[in-house]
Parts: structure tokens; sequence; C-alpha cells
């Protein structure tokens, strides 16, 4: 039992030795120095955000151009190659011609009547 304490009481002991550990003070140099370089990547990374989306906006802005310049010059250029049929003339109207017999009609069969003899 007494040697379980002393192992436990020299880990204690080390891990508060190692915990005391001087830290390592910043020079102002090295401390402005990584504010430069902090400074640095977030001016890089904003200004690449920013770019994308210009990028973005500008090709949203040429696409809505050139559909209405395509769209203009469509309904310039007749793309049709075949000439439609000109509409027919409507007619007249027809002569009426006499008829060349001048005899009168009669039935062509004589009338029957409907009795049974």
């Amino acid at each position: 039992m007494k040697k379980l304490t002393i192992h436990i009481f020299s880990l204690i002991l080390l891990f508060l030795t190692i915990g005391c550990e001087k830290k390592k003070i910043q020079t102002p140099e090295e401390r402005i120095k990584k504010i430069e370089i902090a400074v640095a990547e977030r001016y890089a990374a904003r200004r690449f955000d920013r770019m994308k989306i210009c990028k973005e906006n500008a090709i949203v802005i040429a696409e809505q151009r050139v559909d209405s310049f395509l769209i203009a010059q469509a309904k310039l250029i007749s793309i049709d190659t075949t000439n439609r049929p000109i509409k027919p003339i409507k007619p007249g109207l027809p002569e009426i011609t006499p008829p060349k017999d001048s005899t009168d009609i009669k039935p062509l069969f004589e009338e029957i009547s409907d009795t049974i003899q």
C-alpha cells in the first residue's frame, strides 16, 4: 500500500512539474508578424469569396443580355425556307345556262295505289 501511494505521489509531482513549465513569451515583433499573417489570410479569403460572387453575377447578366440579343436576331431572320402558297381567289358565281330540252317534266312512274287486289 505504501508503494502505491509513493507511485501516485510521484506521478502527481511529475504532472505538476510538466504543467509548471515556462511558456515562451512572444516578442512584440513576433506578435505583429502573426497578426499580419492572420489579416492577410482573412483578406485573401474575403477577396476570393467576393470575386466568386462577382463572377456569378457577371455570368447571370451576360446570359440575360445574350438571350435577349439572340431573341432579337431570331425575330429579324426568317428561318422558314419554304414559301407559303398564295391564298386562293374566291371563284365567282357560275353562269346559269337554260336546259337544252324545253319539254314539260313528267313523272317517271305512274302513281300506284296502295291497295292490294
